[in-house]
């Protein structure tokens, strides 16, 4: 997207530097001291000071009069990747150059990413390549560019406050639920009829003589040396029979609680950060999913082709916290899910304050918490 035009925020604003407020307070004391003692020449000592420091203040002003800011990098990012951008500081004036102008770029997140240029000539531009990464999601369409200088000597302090427009969407950055990746948690969600896992592994049953047919990866070493040494044979890592991968999945987002909870942003922002973790996971594993939540109105968001996975990140990363779910409105999502669909709940509130809400299921659901190692099995089947 080609860059656009800032509009100045406020004009230059100033303030003297140490080196300034010395000057200014030698000048003083020469004025004083030449109209106590009557002599000329300390008086005009302490005006020339005084003369010196205007003509610094004024010269600092027009060094930032005019300029122009852009910015160009993508409009889509993930969050904590770094990604290349460029800040252009123009020169638009005809006959008055530029100096030491410093830029400092703040993006969300209270990201400052910024540099410096010694010298811009009239009718001129620099360009500033950055390596800039926004460690949180965020969504933004206008960006501060605060331009400094201290020109000429450093007498004064010089800053203008200017206004780029690009549209930024940080994407959240996808965390797996760890209890997504725990052996035959998918398996165990789902006893419908499906494909089988074959030699994926499962939940462990302990060890066993070799047979033929057993895989190499399956022998246990060490046990096999303490068996010959016992003048036994191999022994192999025997697990659980494979299940069956759910056919399909929810992927549904509250905010729903009871008993008073406080509400914590960073458990929402974690909470976004699971969802889309686990839509990707599913996905990966050819799942076909779909995002459920209710800050956006319990609307159906697909995510079965990578264009509707991404589509899906974009909802996320423009999320803002429901205030007002109440149990009922979370029974009629969950009920929303078919018989062959699993349901995966995720929440910013406390796990106890809300799972009592859901209805039975065919399926059993999975509620992973926010900091849990593995996801809790609510085992909802009709009588």
């Amino acid at each position: 997207m080609a860059p656009v035009m800032p509009q100045p925020q406020r004009g230059t604003s100033s303030q003297p530097s140490t080196r300034g407020a010395v000057l200014g307070g030698a000048g003083l004391a020469l004025v004083v001291a030449g109209l106590w003692r009557v002599d000329g020449v300390l008086a005009a000592l302490g005006v020339g000071a005084w003369c010196l420091l205007g003509l610094a203040w004024g010269a600092g002003r027009l060094n930032l009069m005019g300029l122009e800011v852009s910015f160009d990098g993508p409009d889509k990012v993930p969050a904590g990747v770094a990604f290349p951008a460029m800040l252009t500081l123009r020169n638009p004036r005809r006959f008055w150059d530029a100096f030491a102008v410093g830029m400092e770029l703040e993006l969300p997140a209270k990201t400052r990413v910024g540099g410096r240029a010694k010298w811009v000539a009239a009718s001129s531009a620099a360009d500033l390549d950055l390596r800039v990464a926004v460690p949180e999601r965020a969504c933004r369409d206008h960006h501060p560019v605060y331009l400094k200088s201290g020109f000429p000597l450093g007498l004064f302090e010089m800053w203008r406050v200017l206004v780029v427009a690009h549209p930024l969407l940080v994407l959240p950055r996808p965390l797996v639920p760890r209890g997504l990746r725990a052996l035959g948690v998918l398996m165990e969600a789902s006893p419908v009829d499906g494909a089988s896992a074959g030699e994926a592994a499962a939940e462990p049953r302990g060890p066993r003589p070799w047979q033929p047919g057993d895989s190499p990866r399956r022998i246990d070493w060490p046990r096999s040396v303490r068996s010959w040494a016992r003048g036994a044979g191999l022994v192999v890592r025997e697990a659980e029979p494979p299940g069956f991968h759910p056919r399909r999945c929810v992927v549904m987002l509250h905010s729903f609680g009871t008993g008073g909870s406080l509400i914590r942003p960073e458990r929402f922002e974690r909470a976004l950060a699971l969802a889309a973790g686990a839509l990707r996971h599913l996905h990966a594993l050819g799942i076909p999913v779909r995002l459920l939540a209710d800050f956006d109105g319990w609307i159906d968001h697909p995510a079965a082709t990578r264009a509707q996975l991404a589509s899906c990140q974009e909802v996320l990363a423009r999320a803002t916290r429901a205030a007002g779910t109440e149990a009922h409105d979370l029974r009629a999502a969950a009920l929303r899910t078919a018989d062959d669909e699993t349901l995966v709940v995720l929440s910013d509130m406390p796990l106890a304050g809300w799972l009592a809400a859901l209805p039975k299921l065919r399926l059993p659901s999975l509620t992973p918490e926010l900091h849990a190692s593995k996801p809790r099995v609510s085992p909802q089947r009709p009588q």
